[in-house]
């Protein structure tokens, strides 16, 4: 039992980070907008393969963002509602759910109106001023996402807040390069960016984004502990539209 909550650990990691740390040029997307996509990834644990399916769907102003997964071990469900303002994603809450052999449930409130953020984290819930900048786990790719969409060369570096339980933490990611990447919709223009960690030499994340695409999210890849894992997207629509390499 020890071996399997390990592993699905280290799924979980790799699940942050896709859950991190996505066919139209930079900056034609309308001020107030994201483009919509459908798309699923496989990912594998000691060779234990799972697909997830991930989704943003859009109900007048206000954005949800999904992803689930789930094996004969787990059941993973995350969800994120929010609006845009300007450049800046708005949060309105997050709800992230795993059942199985270990269950879990994280939840964020974002409480604009009483200038509070409620976090809830192992059964505890914390509380913290509001703040625009401030995302979850879940929304954070998207912000990160919206940025890349609204400038004209890919940022050096894309600094984002994160709340995850009691803890409000910038996080740094850097970009590493920009190239082809071979991927199972074909060969994609990508941009590769690194998550700064505390000490790199325990631990790397690093993620591919379809710069034809709209910055879908095509590959992560996580390494805790010597072991690595990896998120390959499988198939995808933006706006509807397959997303197809060379």
């Amino acid at each position: 039992m020890g071996v399997s909550v390990r592993k699905n650990s280290k799924l979980l990691a790799a699940s942050a980070l896709t859950s991190l740390l996505l066919h139209a040029p930079l900056g034609t997307l309308g001020a107030d907008e994201l483009s919509l996509y459908d798309a699923s990834y496989t990912t594998k644990v000691a060779g234990l393969s799972i697909m997830l399916n991930r989704s943003l769907t859009r109900n007048g102003d206000r954005y949800h963002l999904s992803q689930a997964g789930r094996t004969f071990m787990l059941r993973l469900n995350e969800d994120s509602h929010f609006t845009l303002q300007g450049e800046q994603i708005i949060g309105d809450d997050f709800v992230y759910q795993l059942g199985g052999v270990i269950k879990r449930r994280r939840e964020v409130h974002f409480d604009s109106a009483n200038n509070v953020i409620r976090s809830l984290k192992k059964n505890e819930w914390t509380e913290h001023p509001w703040s625009p900048g401030v995302l979850d786990r879940l929304s954070q790719q998207e912000q990160m996402r919206l940025q890349l969409l609204r400038a004209e060369t890919p940022p050096e570096r894309i600094s984002l807040s994160i709340i995850d339980g009691p803890r409000i933490k910038l996080k740094h990611f850097d970009l590493v390069e920009a190239g082809p990447l071979e991927t199972e919709v074909g060969t994609l223009n990508t941009v590769h960016y690194s998550l700064r960690h505390d000490d790199p030499s325990q631990r790397s994340s690093d993620a591919w984004l379809a710069t034809d695409h709209d910055f879908l999210m095509v590959l992560t890849e996580h390494t805790e502990d010597g072991s690595k894992t990896l998120v390959r997207l499988q198939s995808a629509s933006v706006d509807g539209m397959p997303v197809k390499g060379n």
